[in-house]
């Protein structure tokens, strides 16, 4: 953890990204470095006041130098403010390696209230807030897993719940939820010990290609490990590309760090953090959850219970028959006569 107090002057500052760099590369582990950097990434960091593009750019390349990010702030977009009030910068900041964001991707950063000091204080806490169940996601790649789709119309093909629709309907969703992970789970395990095996397997072969010709059984059977491994490589990585929500083309770049980066990038920026009611911050998550649903019923809330009726006698209208065959399927026939 390095307490981070820079100069005034760009000159100088820059000499201590260079310092910085250096003791960040000769020693492993993972790194946090905190506080008053005295500098700007970015122009919208900066209100009022001077943004020096090329001090910008000194900053962010020796972030990227050292291999760090950093978490979205929540409480406030600046974290200094003059004496007169009217200039405002983001100077304080937290910079952690990627190895800290892969271990802590929900940790987040958040300003506290400005007191005595023209900065505000900025707090890193790696401790998740309860915000109840995490959404089930549902991978692409599991469709190409054999016996997959069987199983599922099978065990949907089994509930049976007595209620209301919509609590058989969250029920059933749940129910689906749980069978689906443990199917997986099972799966990319038993997978997992066949890709062992082919790999160990692959490689006594290959050995043996270096002491004598491998028979056609030996070759065949080289060709089908490979063929394994590549498979599975490649549904770990339609997994990886979905997680990260990029679209790449059709041999675009497969390195899983850089995923993972990305995968993580997205969860601290989705996350919030806290909440601004009524000119008040707001950090709890039960709190947090009653305003929004507050407010989205606030949204959908029909602002005119009476409405004017639509009166024109001479409109052609359907019949009820004609209505009801507007929302029936198209059955066998009609499709094989459109065909």
């Amino acid at each position: 953890m390095v307490n981070v107090y820079a100069p005034n002057e760009a000159a100088s500052r820059r000499s201590v990204w260079l310092e910085l760099l250096g003791v960040r590369n000769a020693l492993q582990g993972l790194w946090v470095m905190m506080g008053d950097f005295n500098d700007v990434r970015f122009a919208n960091e900066r209100m009022n006041s001077e943004f020096v593009e090329s001090n910008a750019e000194a900053f962010n390349q020796f972030i990227l130098s050292a291999g760090l990010t950093e978490y979205n702030m929540g409480g406030g977009n600046y974290t200094y403010i003059s004496d007169n009030g009217k200039k405002l910068s983001k100077l304080d900041r937290f910079l952690v390696c990627l190895g800290f964001m892969e271990r802590w991707p929900n940790a987040s950063v958040t300003t506290l209230d400005r007191v005595m000091s023209d900065h505000r204080p900025i707090i890193l806490s790696t401790v998740q807030s309860e915000f109840g169940h995490i959404p089930f996601r549902f991978f692409n790649s599991w469709f190409e897993h054999p016996g997959f789709l069987d199983y599922l119309l099978q065990i949907c093909s089994t509930f049976s719940f007595s209620g209301p629709e919509d609590l058989a309907l969250a029920i059933k969703f749940r129910w689906l939820k749980n069978r689906i992970k443990d199917w997986v789970k099972v799966e990319k395990q038993n997978k997992e010990g066949i890709y062992g095996g082919k790999k160990s397997r692959l490689a006594l072969i290959e050995n043996l290609a270096e002491e004598r010709s491998l028979s056609d059984e030996e070759l065949a059977e080289r060709a089908e490990c490979r063929n394994f491994m590549a498979e599975l490589d490649r549904l770990k990585h339609l997994d990886l590309r979905q997680k990260s929500r990029a679209r790449w083309a059709l041999e675009g770049d497969e390195n899983s760090s850089f995923y993972h980066h990305i995968i993580n990038s997205n969860i601290s920026t989705s996350r919030l953090n806290r909440l601004m009611v009524e000119g008040v911050w707001v950090t709890n998550p039960l709190a947090i959850k009653e305003s929004l649903f507050g407010f989205l019923k606030h949204q959908f809330t029909e602002p005119m219970p009476s409405r004017p009726l639509l009166v024109c006698p001479n409109l052609a209208s359907l019949s009820v028959d004609e209505a009801s065959k507007l929302e029936r399927p198209f059955s066998l026939e009609e499709i094989k006569a459109t065909i």
